[in-house]
């Protein structure tokens, strides 16, 4: 019977060794010691008995025992109280991390509130693309635009409001959206009963937790209304008593500069064929491409009459970017704009004429001969700019 014990008592010194070992993922060197210890102990009572002739065999073998159970009793007692230093550690880090969470909670209800909030606050509208771009959340700025119950459609459902003549524009650029061009902009018509209204729509592309998102902003783009729409750009711009103004500054500070007026000439058109907010559509989009390439500052983009528009160019390297582009008839001038589905080239008529820091004709003399410029383009069927007193 002492011997089955013992042998059982070697084997579960073994087993506590191995599982504490895997158990706490740390090898205990003196642990490894008394197993080592152990079985030399254990191989040289059992098979070689004779080497230890100092001790007569029966008492040999109840030391051994004595030994072994010493031995164990010392492994389970440390094998306990690592038990119950690993459980009172857990229960400090669960508290801790109790704290850490109800803290994480705070903030996090504080952020969805600040969020919400700050939806209700925005004019324009919040649309939230699904992961795979299939689903779509709305809020309820949007929803009023379309007259919808649920914030939640598909893009095929919104596509269903969208004009036929946009929808293609506006799936491309979906698809080109991504983390090289994280940024959209997109201009299409909604309907509304049996209309269609123009809106913008801004997004963005975010990552979380490896994968990619699309959030945007939509708002209405009603003509009647400034500056809360794009058309502002227009609106805003200064008139021909700004124009006068500015030449007369320019003047006393004995400048040289070039004055073009500009007539958009196939708007009429554009309006006739597409309605008039289309055509204020592409003026918008026209004075932000001739603002960006010859008229960066202040008070050097003037409207005249609804289609007609003067700018001043002090730049000489930027006069001559105009003067290759009139010559060249490339699209510096020749913009092509494409709103929602509608793509046109918006060409201009063109006269310009130079005023030298020793001018001296009257400033409405002066205006009035860079309106006979353009008035020459116009009549120009070979060339579509005149300029006088400057090449």
């Amino acid at each position: 019977m002492n011997d089955y014990l013992f042998y059982v008592s070697i084997g579960i010194i073994i087993f506590l060794f191995l599982f504490s070992t895997i158990l706490y993922k740390k090898l205990r060197v003196w642990k490894l010691v008394l197993l080592i210890l152990t079985i030399v102990i254990v191989i040289l009572v059992e098979f070689f008995p004779v080497l230890i002739s100092f001790v007569n065999e029966s008492q040999l073998k109840e030391y051994t025992h004595y030994l072994i159970y010493l031995i164990l009793i010392v492994l389970a007692i440390s094998f306990k109280n690592k038990i119950k230093i690993t459980q009172n550690l857990t229960d400090y880090d669960f508290f801790e991390l109790e704290k850490e969470l109800k803290n994480t909670k705070k903030t996090s209800e504080l952020l969805r509130k600040r969020f919400i909030y700050t939806i209700g606050l925005l004019n324009e509208g919040l649309i939230f693309y699904d992961e795979d771009l299939n689903g779509l959340f709305l809020t309820d700025e949007v929803l009023n635009i379309i007259n919808l119950k649920k914030p939640q459609i598909s893009i095929e459902e919104y596509l269903n409001y969208m004009h036929v003549e946009d929808r293609g524009a506006y799936s491309q650029a979906l698809k080109k959206v991504s983390k090289k061009i994280p940024e959209f902009f997109q201009k299409y018509r909604l309907q509304i009963g049996n209309t269609y209204t123009w809106v913008e729509e801004k997004g963005k592309m975010f990552s979380h937790d490896n994968k990619d998102y699309l959030i945007s902003t939509i708002k209405k783009l009603d003509i009647k209304l400034f500056p809360e729409t794009s058309i502002q750009i227009v609106d805003s711009l200064p008139n021909e008593d700004d124009l006068t103004n500015q030449i007369s500054l320019l003047r006393k500070e004995k400048k040289s500069f070039y004055l073009a007026m500009m007539h958009l000439t196939n708007i009429p058109d554009i309006n006739k064929r597409f309605g008039r907010d289309v055509g204020n559509l592409m003026i918008a989009e026209y004075i932000k491409q001739m603002r960006f390439h010859f008229a960066r500052e202040n008070n050097t983009i003037f409207r005249i009459t609804g289609i007609q528009f003067a700018v001043i160019i002090e730049d000489e390297q930027r006069y001559a970017n105009l003067h290759r582009a009139l010559i060249s008839g490339g699209d510096l001038i020749n913009v092509r704009i494409n709103i929602g589905g509608i793509v046109q080239i918006v060409y201009p008529n063109i006269g310009i004429i130079k005023n030298d820091p020793w001018e001296n004709a009257d400033i409405s003399e002066f205006i009035s001969l860079s309106n006979k410029a353009l008035e020459e383009a116009i009549r120009n069927n070979k060339q579509n700019y005149s300029i006088f007193g400057g090449q």
